[in-house]
């Protein structure tokens, strides 16, 4: 069975029935006058042997159906001015980014994601952080599932 994670790209896949995932992107910065902001969001999901790139979204609103009962992983790009920190480990250490999953309860909430790598390229640090979801209540077929992304940098 397939599920939907709604950030409303929609695969032309036959899909039997389907759980969907909303996404809204916010920043505590407001994009401020650094330019500091989430670049991208990665959907990937666990077949039982291999990771695969179900979506990369870089905007709100839109949604990409999974299969449902498998680990969902989420990779959340972000990009911080190299004014604020003087090293890969200071701009890892003045960013977070947070995320919500409902489907009218919590599933996560404000569930901080992890980060995985960290480079400099110009003037900016890019951060990738990332959560899984493989814990017991995998999406389920039906349930559409809300979720949104939160960045905070030089907190």
């Amino acid at each position: 069975m397939k599920v939907k994670l709604a950030i409303m790209i929609v695969t032309s896949m036959l899909i039997l029935a389907f759980a969907s995932f909303n996404w809204q992107i916010g920043t505590v910065l407001a994009i401020d006058a650094y330019n500091n902001d989430i670049t991208h969001i990665e959907i990937w999901q666990y077949n039982g042997t291999s990771w695969n790139l179900k979506a990369n979204f870089t905007s709100s609103g839109q949604s990409v159906r999974v299969v449902d009962g498998q680990a969902v992983k989420f990779i959340v790009g972000i990009k911080f001015s190299n004014a604020l920190a003087s090293s890969s480990s200071e701009a890892i250490s003045f960013t977070r980014v947070y995320m919500n999953i409902t489907d009218g309860g919590s599933i996560w909430n404000n569930k901080e994601l992890n980060n995985t790598s960290c480079s400099l390229v110009g003037s900016f640090y890019y951060l990738k952080e990332q959560g899984i979801w493989n814990v017991t209540g995998y999406p389920q077929s039906g349930v559409t599932y809300s979720c949104t992304v939160l960045y905070q940098g030089y907190y």
